[in-house]
């Protein structure tokens, strides 16, 4: 079972939760912030499951991971632990959040002195969730504690991020990616030096490309595509949709290379080194976009691209969101 000890990185976080968890100073309600596949749904059950560890003592902030507790958090099956779920995948309902949150919180814990709350993906709330949510961050019974996993807390209300302490992973170095591929991976030198400057610091990111047999292919593919499409007719882009849209799970993948594009545009613009650019080989092509972009036509492509990436979790026709991403690039 995962403890905290075991978390790669984020030494700022995991020692405020030791401490709180150590000295018995509780929070009711926190906010774990970072990027998909940085780990917050791992920090948050380990920090759940010390919570309720029947056995860990006091003064201690490991659980035990023997325990029937620790078990049943392990198995998913644990009385005091929720993780809500949602059936829309981009969006989190208000009775969603009543069913599972509100009007939970009242019933007292069945086996422990507190009952914890996960809530991934917690800017997928609308606004009618997250005001159903704030009235119990507001008044919590004294043995709740809700855990808020969130990728962009600026979709929250502000009401309710100053009523949790906020936690925000920070990207590890590459020298620990690199070193995590190979040693937990058993990824070679030479595909964990290809991959690491791709990762942005995100480790789940990178095992998901460590097991990509075509990503150099689909890195080349996403490179030729953000090289003509701001120099090409809609009319042209017709194989380029059909390209992304062959295995439409793949698409997420593409839209996180259209990101690290801008984002090397980005840092060309503000004064970066060509060595601190992800696709340093085609520097030439970054800075003649970089002179040619406002800071703001940067940051509409990178809209664009989340926007996108909204419409696809969303269902839309991924030709039509594609398109309009494309059409988006060029209107900058």
């Amino acid at each position: 079972m995962m403890n905290l000890d075991d978390i790669i990185g984020q030494q700022a976080v995991t020692t405020h939760l030791r401490n709180a968890l150590s000295k018995d100073k509780l929070a009711q309600a926190y906010m774990i912030i970072g990027e998909d596949g940085m780990g917050k749904e791992t920090i948050a059950k380990a920090f759940a499951s010390s919570i309720l560890c029947e056995d860990r003592q006091p003064g201690e902030y490991l659980n035990c991971g023997k325990c029937r507790s620790c078990h049943q958090i392990e198995t998913g099956n644990h009385p005091d632990l929720r993780v809500v779920t949602h059936e829309k995948p981009a969006a989190i309902t208000v009775d969603e959040i009543r069913t599972q949150v509100v009007s939970d919180v009242d019933i007292r814990p069945y086996q422990e002195q507190r009952k914890v709350y996960i809530i991934p993906d917690a800017q997928l709330m609308n606004e009618q969730a997250q005001n159903a949510l704030l009235k119990t961050l507001e008044e919590p019974p004294e043995y709740v504690v809700i855990i808020l996993l969130c990728a962009n807390e600026n979709m929250l209300l502000q009401t309710i991020r100053s009523r949790c302490i906020k936690l925000s992973l920070a990207p590890l170095p590459e020298e620990v990616i690199e070193d995590t591929l190979k040693s937990q991976y058993h990824i070679p030198d030479y595909r964990s030096r290809q991959i690491v400057k791709f990762t942005r610091g995100n480790l789940g990111r990178a095992a998901d490309i460590a097991g990509q047999d075509d990503f150099l292919t689909d890195m080349q593919t996403a490179v030729d595509i953000m090289k003509g499409v701001v120099r090409t007719e809609s009319y042209e882009w017709s194989g380029w949709i059909d390209s992304l849209t062959e295995d439409k799970s793949r698409i997420p993948f593409f839209l996180d290379m259209f990101i690290d594009w801008y984002r090397d545009v980005l840092m060309m613009k503000s004064g970066a080194d060509q060595d601190k650019l992800m696709f340093s080989d085609e520097s030439s092509a970054i800075r003649e976009e970089a002179e040619s972009y406002r800071f703001a036509d940067i940051r509409e492509c990178i809209d664009a691209i989340w926007l996108a990436d909204r419409r696809i979790k969303e269902n839309v026709k991924p030709e039509l969101v594609l398109i309009n991403m494309f059409r988006a690039f060029r209107n900058t």
